[in-house]
Parts: structure tokens; C-alpha cells; sequence
């Protein structure tokens, strides 16, 4: 059978699986809060795929892969800057569950007396952040298809924003979360299987060794790649769970604050071992063909080139499969923010069917981000550029609110308005200005709430305040 074929084969089914899953689920949405957050009551093993898909997306299949493609085991930091900052986060922040949040603004708001200016804040960067992300999803996606199906650019993008749109839209998050296991299960299946040809082929580690460069092999790839831009990526991965809205979501969904703890522990933990996999593979690609123009492409070549046809096949459903789990859940913290916070403020009310506003919010998310996915090549090198410079701030304010009982609201906005002036102005000698405005933002929260009257109001007071607020968006009955 031709690979392309085989490939068109799997995808089809892949979606057709995925979508059934997602309108059976449709049937279990009772209440909004079924669609927002899952009910409150998602099992360990759940939360535990959920996460742990949408941990390996696009950034860790095609940007870590590329990475070891070029640097051998340096494309490992990219999963594991990923895992560790879950299983901090879970460790850290996993006992918030208790207070029964909907999204991650209201939990930043907790921690500063529930202050408008940082919850507003928080709620419009949040949800911008996460629109964007969705089209670098769509992106990635499509790249994907277009390299391994040979169709034209424009209909990878609208095939692959289409198909994320019909398992995101019908059940909201409780269909999200099952998808999103089914897809872990074939993501590891697949690249299990990738791994095994490779080291077979290659003749194991050792074989691998023989056919890369010697840098390859150091510790992380860092004689390669450089120390310092090992270590700085990693930090850079770990700040990003911490501050991760579609994380957080699934974290509130947990049916337990022991099951929200540790399901992120063990994601965090499947993330960094795989990264070994994410190293085999580029060095594979790079064993088979040293000579690609972009490293990037690594893997799509290796699909098309040097495997056999079942392994593409399974190989690419496993790659769409890494990618929609972290599409979807972006979607679903999308709609969940755009309920809870973007709807009142624009109309000083909640909606009046919260289900039927998520789901149209969705649709027109998709065909916005798709149509960004169409019309724009630079969507990607702005999300990593400059939406660090606001998740950056509020990092820094959720670490500081978290464990300082001294931080006060003044004190986090000054930290959101340092760290983007610091990045900015580090940006023009610096690739990666995180790090440098994170610390500055650190020390202008640390002065400006010690200069400043302490909070007034304990976190579960406000939590109590905010749980009376959308009482009219989660309890009411859609039969």
C-alpha cells in the first residue's frame, strides 16, 4: 500500500474515532459545569492523560525533535523543562483544587484581595495567550499534513483547524479530557514503536553514537548545543506550565485535591521520559539524513523516507494526535475563560445559556485562529516572543502569592508592569528575555509590597466571594 495511503487511512479513522468519543460525551454534559469543568469530578487516570497529552504538543514533537536533529540529546529539555514544571505545579499549587476554581485569573485574584485590575488583567491576557496558542496548534498541525499528504498549505490548515473544532466544540472539556486520553494512548503507541525501529536499525545506542557527531552525546547535548542554552530553555519550559491556563483547568476538574496532585506528578514524570524519545527520533533523522535544509522537517522526512508504511501511518496519527490533545485543551480553557470573565465584562452580565455561549465562542475561535493559520507565516515567532512578556508577570505573581503572604495587589502590578518593559528592552541583545524580566518583576513585587499595606482578605474569603459570583453559570440544569 502506498505511505500516503496509509496515511490518509489512519487520519480518517483517527478522526472519526475522536469525534465519536467527543458526541458520546455530548450526552454526559448535564450542566455548564459538565461543559466548563468536567463537573468537578474527573478520575486520576483521566486527569493523568489529559495532562500528559496536552504537555506533548507541537513545541515537543517538532520543535524537540528538531532540536536533537541538530543537537543530539539537547532535544530532550524541551520535554523535560515540560514535565518538571507539571509536576511543580501539581506539588505547588495542586491543593488550590480545594477552593473550587474555574479558571486560573480567579485563582490570581485570590492571592491579591481579589483586585480588579489583576483579575481583569490576568482574564484578557490569559485569553488572548490561549487564541493565539490555538492557531500555533493549527499551524503545527497542518505542517504535519502537508508534509506527509503532499496537499497544498491553505487546506492542511483548514483540515486541520476542522478537525480540532469538531472534537473541542460538542461536549467542552468532559469530551476534551476522554479524547485526550485516547490520544496519549496512541501518541505512546506510536512513537514506542518509532523508537524500536530506530534502535533496531541503528543498532542500538551504541550504533546511534557512531553515526552522529560525539557532542551529540554529552549530558543534554550541551558540548553542542552550549550549557547555558540547555539550562535556559529548560527554565524557560518550566515557567510555562506554572502559568498554563488549560492546565490549570484540568487541575480544578479533579475530583480531589490528592488526584489533581498527583496526576500532575506522574505527567510530569511520563513527559521527562519522553524526552528520551524525542532524542532517538532526531538523532535517527539526522543518522538517516544529516543534510536537511530545517531541522524542524526532521520528522516528517523520517516518516515519509525511512519507515515502513504501517509505522508512518501510526507514526503521523501519533504526531496529530500529540498536537490536537494540547489544541483542545487550549479550546476548552478558551471557552471556560470566555464565560467566566471576557462575556461579563464586555456585557456586565453572565450569559444566560453558558453552554450554548462557550460552544459559539469556539466556533468562532477556530475559524479565527484558522484564518490566522491562513493568512500569516509569522504567528509563530510572535507567540514565543511576546506572549512571554505578560505570562512572564503573571508567573512571577502566582509564585509570590502562592508562598508570600506579604504580596500584596500593588506589589503584582508592578511585577506585570515590569517584566514586559525588562523583556523588551532585553529582547534587542538577548533571544530569551524571560529569565532577566522574571527577576526583575520578582524584585519590583517584593519592594512595592513592602511599601504597601498588607492584604486585607484571606484566600478562601475571597474564593467564597467569587464561588457566589457564577453560582448562575454552573448549577443550572440544561433539561
Amino acid at each position: 500500500m502506498d505511505t500516503r495511503l496509509a496515511i490518509a487511512i489512519g487520519l480518517i479513522l483517527y478522526v472519526v474515532l475522536t469525534t465519536a468519543v467527543s458526541f458520546f460525551m455530548l450526552t454526559r454534559v448535564r450542566k455548564p459545569a459538565d461543559y466548563l469543568v468536567a463537573g468537578r469530578g474527573l478520575p486520576f487516570w483521566v486527569l493523568a492523560g489529559t495532562i500528559t497529552g496536552t504537555c506533548i504538543g507541537t513545541g515537543v514533537i517538532i520543535g524537540g525533535s528538531g532540536l536533537a536533529y541538530q543537537h543530539g540529546w539537547a532535544g530532550c529539555a524541551y520535554p523535560i523543562g515540560l514535565g518538571i514544571g507539571t509536576l511543580i505545579t501539581g506539588l505547588c499549587f495542586a491543593g488550590m483544587r480545594k477552593y473550587q476554581f474555574m479558571t486560573l485569573a480567579e485563582e490570581m485574584a485570590c492571592y491579591f484581595d481579589g483586585n480588579r485590575v489583576v483579575a481583569e488583567f490576568s482574564s484578557i491576557s490569559l485569553f488572548i495567550s490561549q487564541v493565539f496558542w490555538l492557531a500555533v496548534q493549527i499551524i503545527g498541525g497542518a505542517a504535519v499534513l502537508g508534509a506527509v499528504t503532499g496537499l497544498q498549505p491553505k487546506m492542511c490548515v483548514v483540515l486541520a483547524g476542522f478537525a480540532k473544532a469538531i472534537i473541542s466544540i460538542p461536549g467542552g472539556l468532559k469530551a476534551v479530557v476522554y479524547t485526550d486520553v485516547l490520544q496519549t494512548v496512541i501518541l505512546f503507541c506510536g512513537f514506542g514503536f518509532l523508537v524500536h525501529s530506530a534502535l533496531q536499525e541503528s543498532g542500538g545506542l551504541d550504533g546511534l553514537r557512531q553515526s552522529t557527531p560525539p557532542e551529540y552525546f554529552s549530558f543534554l547535548g550541551a558540548a553542542s548545543y552550549g550549557t547555558w542554552s540547555i539550562i535556559s530553555l529548560i527554565l524557560v519550559m518550566i515557567s510555562n506550565p506554572l502559568a498554563d491556563p488549560a492546565r490549570r483547568l484540568t487541575m480544578y476538574s479533579a475530583h480531589s485535591e490528592a488526584s489533581a496532585k498527583w496526576s500532575m506528578v506522574l505527567s510530569g514524570l511520563l513527559v521527562m521520559a519522553f524526552s528520551v524519545v524525542i532524542g532517538i527520533t532526531g538523532m535517527y533523522a539526522y543518522r538517516m539524513n544529516p543534510h536537511l535544509p530545517v531541522a524542524n522537517q526532521a520528522l516528517p522526512w523520517l516518516v515519509m523516507h525511512s519507515l515502513p508504511t504501517w509505522l508512518a501511518a501510526l507514526v503521523v496519527v501519533a504526531m496529530v494526535s500529540g498536537m490536537s490533545s494540547a489544541a483542545n485543551g487550549t479550546a476548552a480553557s478558551a471557552s471556560t475563560f470566555f464565560v467566566r470573565h471576557i462575556f461579563p465584562l464586555l456585557t456586565g452580565r453572565y450569559p444566560q445559556n453558558p453552554v450554548r455561549t462557550a460552544r459559539w465562542l469556539l466556533v468562532f475561535m477556530f475559524l479565527f485562529s484558522t484564518t490566522l493559520a491562513l493568512f500569516t507565516s509569522d504567528i509563530v515567532s510572535f507567540v514565543v516572543k511576546f506572549l512571554p512578556l505578560t505570562m512572564s508577570g503573571l508567573g512571577v505573581c502566582l509564585l509570590f502569592g502562592r508562598f508570600w503572604p506579604r504580596a500584596t495587589s500593588q506589589g503584582a502590578l508592578a511585577a506585570l508592569a515590569t517584566t514586559p518593559l525588562v523583556a523588551l528592552g532585553v529582547m534587542k541583545f538577548w533571544d530569551n528575555p524571560t529569565l532577566p524580566a522574571m527577576l526583575a518583576g520578582a524584585l519590583a513585587l517584593v519592594v512595592v509590597s513592602l511599601l504597601t499595606p498588607p492584604k486585607k482578605f484571606s484566600i478562601a474569603q475571597v474564593a467564597e466571594r467569587m464561588a457566589i459570583e457564577r453560582q448562575s453559570i454552573e448549577g443550572t440544569s440544561l433539561h
